[in-house]
């Protein structure tokens, strides 16, 4: 393992025009297919790098980088010791030569060839200081219940309706859900990523980037294709890590907090009550099983409009998907306020 490389304090001077960061840890089955879809983008090759940041894979993601970087210059590795996906974000911006910072996940797709072009484009012609992009789920190996999660998670049952990743248009648009390409001059206005977020880091960024008033755009253009998680499990431990972020997302900035937040919390919270029914008082028993009776239908409901073109086998895929992520989303949320928060982070 190569000893921990130390970050730059400060940004290297803006010699090229766009530089893109690819925070990846285990991504050894999607990293070369994200690479190739940026290296074959129609910008200039002389304008453009890409910084993938590893967080110490255990996988052979890091030789599977340094093979794309033997034969193409513009892609270099660096190392994140504290293998935090915020750490990654807060390295890459700090090595950024770019005038332009971009974010793309390790498990992500570009599906158009202009991505960086129409970003740089609409950049100058808006004189936004952040762009928001579209970020549909699109599960690449066509599983079953890898698309029904993608149908759940699409749903308005399954994501904040403050949300924009799943809208699409060209218009002004608030930062905080989607927002993943700045002006380098961005992180000196707002600070860099928190690198104490496990998850989240995204938004709390964003947060801070809305609060301070700099104008975000977004468009179809720039659309980036997400691959959803393939299990039940792998959805529930990601939105475990969801609901924790969120829970100290709202330690941290108290004036982002939505009610909306506590309705995953309030749907963990009430199993109990509902495990323990038949010892109730009945009133309170008709009342409880009466909640998640509804509860029940509009999964059904919502499942049945999201995934209505998988048939009657895929609607109960994803019907099941929406209990699974409102649990990982309540358990996490409820273990993030119950417990101290993390201090924050700085780059090691």
């Amino acid at each position: 393992m190569p000893p921990p490389a130390a970050p730059p304090t400060s940004a290297p001077p803006a010699t090229l025009e766009v530089t893109v960061v690819v925070p990846v840890r285990n991504e050894g089955a999607h990293v070369e297919a994200v690479l190739g879809d940026l290296l074959a983008q129609r910008f200039p090759p002389e304008r453009m790098e890409v910084l993938v940041v590893d967080g110490r894979s255990t996988d052979d993601t890091r030789a599977r980088v340094e093979a794309v970087a033997a034969k193409d210059a513009r892609v270099r590795l660096l190392d994140n010791p504290r293998r935090l996906s915020s750490a990654a974000r807060a390295i890459g911006a700090a090595a950024a030569r770019g005038r332009f910072v971009a974010y793309v996940d390790g498990h992500c797709r570009v599906p158009s060839a202009t991505m960086l072009a129409d970003m740089v484009e609409l950049f100058e012609r808006t004189g936004a200081a952040c762009l928001a992009r579209p970020q549909p789920l699109v599960p690449s190996g066509g599983g079953r219940v890898a698309r029904a999660i993608a149908a759940a998670r699409s749903s308005p049952f399954g994501h904040s309706t403050a949300s924009e990743i799943f809208r699409g248009g060209e218009r002004e648009v608030s930062p905080v859900s989607s927002g993943a390409m700045y002006r380098r001059e961005v992180f000196e206005r707002v600070g860099p990523f928190d690198a104490g977020f496990d998850a989240c880091e995204d938004v709390e960024f964003n947060t801070r980037v809305a609060a301070a008033g700099l104008v975000t755009w977004t468009s179809d253009r720039l659309a980036v294709a997400y691959e959803p998680r393939t299990t039940y499990r792998g959805l529930f431990r990601q939105m475990h890590r969801y609901g924790l972020g969120r829970a100290r997302l709202h330690r941290k900035h108290p004036s982002s907090f939505a009610v909306e937040s506590l309705v995953p919390a309030a749907f963990v919270a009430g199993l109990p009550a509902l495990a323990a029914a038949p010892w109730l008082p009945r009133a309170l028993a008709l009342v409880v099983a009466g909640g998640y009776a509804l509860y029940a239908l509009l999964a059904l409901g919502f499942a049945a409009v999201a995934a209505r073109r998988d048939g009657p086998l895929g609607v109960v895929r994803a019907a099941w998907a929406f209990p699974v992520l409102h649990a990982g989303l309540g358990v996490g949320y409820l273990r993030g306020r119950l417990t101290p928060p993390p201090a924050a982070g700085a780059v090691p």
